[in-house]
């Protein structure tokens, strides 16, 4: 090796050390987002010897000395609070999206006795309003954007089978047993703001055990994108039935409609 690669070499070396010398590291704390948030949106901004790492409410931030209080303003920036959210759902047999943005409601005033349970990372309060003929259910609950909250109530109803055999002499005799079925109404979501339009994954779903001792449920899940503060129809039911046959009373004809709605809208609170 001649003079000047050496020469050379040490000018390298000594570029590099200067290098690591200037880089700091700083701990910056975060106080509304969580870090694990914010760090994927700080990776495009870094230099090639920048680094970041997420630790539960704080960054670990290794940088020059220079772009630590850059890289600080945008974190400032990005950790701004968490936006109160209020969800409504309303699952009817009578009212649309466009009748509720236009005004046209149905006043719901019965509140149940027995709300259940509600289960989820939620902040503040739900409720819960059931129409005297159980053909619209309204469930309201308040979460933080971004977080997952979860809403379920109703009741453990008893179903009892019935079934006839016969013995072996030809006598018939019937066995019943009885069991235990949840019937619940609902829904799971999880919100996000982009501007003035919220991103929801929402499963919303609804049991109960019709005057004929039947059940019945719907369910529905979906992720849309809708403006703060108006009605959304996630879909609905619309169903027809019919059955006909000779009694021995008579010929005997019944029909039958279910149309379900199920609708959404997000509205943003103090």
């Amino acid at each position: 090796m001649n003079n000047q690669q050496l020469t050379l070499l040490l000018l390298l070396f000594m570029v590099s050390t200067l290098a690591l010398a200037e880089s700091v590291v700083e701990v910056i704390s975060v106080y509304n987002r969580p870090a694990s948030e914010i760090q994927p949106l700080l990776m495009p901004l870094l230099e090639n010897t920048d680094q970041i790492v997420a630790n539960g409410d704080s960054l670990i931030v290794k940088t020059t000395s220079e772009r630590v209080q850059t890289i600080t303003n945008i974190i400032r920036k990005l950790d701004n609070p968490l936006n109160n959210l209020l969800i409504t759902v309303i699952q009817s047999r009578d009212v649309t999206a466009a009748q509720l943005n236009a005004g046209i409601g149905f006043d719901i005033q019965v509140p149940l006795q027995q709300p259940g349970n509600v289960r989820g990372n939620v902040q503040g309060y739900y409720n819960q309003y059931q129409d005297q003929n159980n053909r619209q259910n309204t469930q309201t609950i308040r979460t933080l954007e971004g977080i997952p909250a979860h809403i379920k109530v109703g009741n453990i109803v008893p179903i009892t089978n019935y079934q006839t055999y016969r013995d072996g002499y030809g006598y018939p005799y019937e066995s019943r047993s009885t069991q235990l079925v949840e019937a619940t109404t609902g829904f799971e979501v999880t919100p996000r703001l982009v501007g003035q339009q919220v991103m929801l994954d929402v499963s919303p779903w609804s049991d109960n055990i019709n005057a004929q001792g039947q059940f019945q449920t719907q369910e529905a899940n979906t992720s849309i994108r809708a403006n703060l503060g108006e009605w959304v129809d996630l879909g609905g039911v619309n169903e027809n039935t019919q059955s006909s046959g000779n009694t021995p009373f008579g010929y005997n004809n019944q029909s039958g409609q279910n149309n379900l709605h199920i609708l959404v809208k997000v509205d943003r609170v103090n």
